[in-house]
């Protein structure tokens, strides 16, 4: 029963239980994450609007010039994402805390471009190379991000959360935080303190840190993604030989391990995420309740649409649509739109109650 629920939530398996970090598992996906105010004209889209021809390699340096001068003011047509969980969470607390943006006015994405898609052809682009190209003092500084042109194509927008979620479920905030002050700490900062309250652990406690952190993304988030780039964002790994891996931690901590502590990590992250999380009966009865719910809901907005197009359209015996005056048309898509309105508040419900589950 409890396998089924998996099946039907299509969470993603830990696919490798004994790898080091850049395993397969992580490296067939890339995923991107980008922290954006949902109240802006621009969650996805760049200044310049959503749509314009492919940028030429001039072009391109120009736009990205702009993009990369923080006191620029002028609209590119650039959207930027980085491979960093901790750059995009930092970028996040920035707005909340230094900028005062409300925490429900905060999300962050996870953009995830299958292996199918050419980035040439979509158009994604290295930061750190056009950096290089555009002779920027500092191109390492761009090294984990990357740049779109124009915009983030919809459907590579795999998850959203806001930050205010993320905080009413825990997220451990004190990575991000000067001790007692709403003071956000560098990027440098945040790695090197969650790299020690790692390190302090054993792999398995490191595991569960990792999974329980991932948790508060959701469970429709890429959890396992999440888990270890976290890792892989404060402690870097370097196989030696057969048997034998180089850990540098953030905090200028080295230790040498074996693969048996991947194999402990994973088994961290697994016990965190499926066993106390998403195989708890208590998870498994809400998500069966709320699907049922769910799609009770769907059908009744799907009939409601039905209905409404019968009402006001009339078919003859032999299937002759009656075509509405112009006056009537008008009627009818203002009613229409009426309806439509409903039907997105009955999402936004049905997406909050998703919310609350864990979802």
């Amino acid at each position: 029963m409890v396998s089924n629920a998996r099946k039907n939530l299509e969470y993603e398996r830990l696919n490798a239980r004994c790898a080091v970090p850049d395993s397969r598992a992580i490296a067939n996906r890339t995923i991107y994450t980008r922290a954006y105010s949902k109240s802006g004209a621009r969650q996805f889209v760049s200044a310049k609007g959503p749509k314009g021809n492919p940028l030429s390699d001039t072009a391109l340096a120009e736009e990205f010039q702009n993009h990369a001068d923080k006191w620029n003011r002028k609209p590119t047509a650039l959207v930027s994402g980085s491979d960093r969980i901790v750059d995009t969470l930092k970028r996040a607390f920035d707005k909340h805390y230094e900028d005062g943006e409300s925490s429900a006015d905060i999300w962050i994405a996870f953009i995830e471009v299958l292996p199918t898609v050419n980035e040439t052809t979509t158009r994604i682009h290295s930061a750190k190379e056009l950096a290089e190209k555009c002779e920027l003092s500092d191109p390492n500084k761009f090294s984990h991000e990357v740049v779109f042109e124009w915009a983030v194509p919809e459907e590579y927008v795999l998850h959203k959360v806001s930050l205010r979620t993320l905080l009413e479920r825990g997220l451990q905030e004190h990575y991000f935080l000067q001790p007692s002050t709403p003071e956000v700490r560098s990027t440098k900062e945040v790695r090197y303190y969650t790299a020690r309250d790692l390190q302090r652990h054993d792999p398995w406690e490191i595991g569960i840190t990792l999974g329980v952190f991932a948790q508060k993304f959701g469970a429709r988030a890429p959890l396992d993604w999440i888990s270890h780039r976290l890792f892989r964002d404060c402690v870097r790994a370097k196989i030696l030989n057969d048997d034998v891996v180089r850990l540098n931690y953030a905090h200028e901590h080295t230790g040498i391990v074996d693969f048996t502590f991947f194999c402990d990590l994973d088994n961290g992250i697994e016990t965190a995420l499926y066993d106390w999380w998403l195989s708890n009966i208590d998870f498994f009865l809400d998500w069966e309740d709320f699907r049922e719910w769910r799609d009770v809901t769907e059908d009744s907005m799907a009939w409601d649409l039905i209905e409404f197009w019968e009402t006001w359209h009339d078919v003859d015996c032999d299937g002759t649509i009656k075509e509405l005056s112009a006056k009537e048309k008008l009627l009818y898509n203002k009613e229409k739109k009426k309806l439509l309105v409903e039907h997105e508040k009955k999402r936004a419900y049905v997406e909050a109650e998703a919310v609350k589950i864990g979802l």
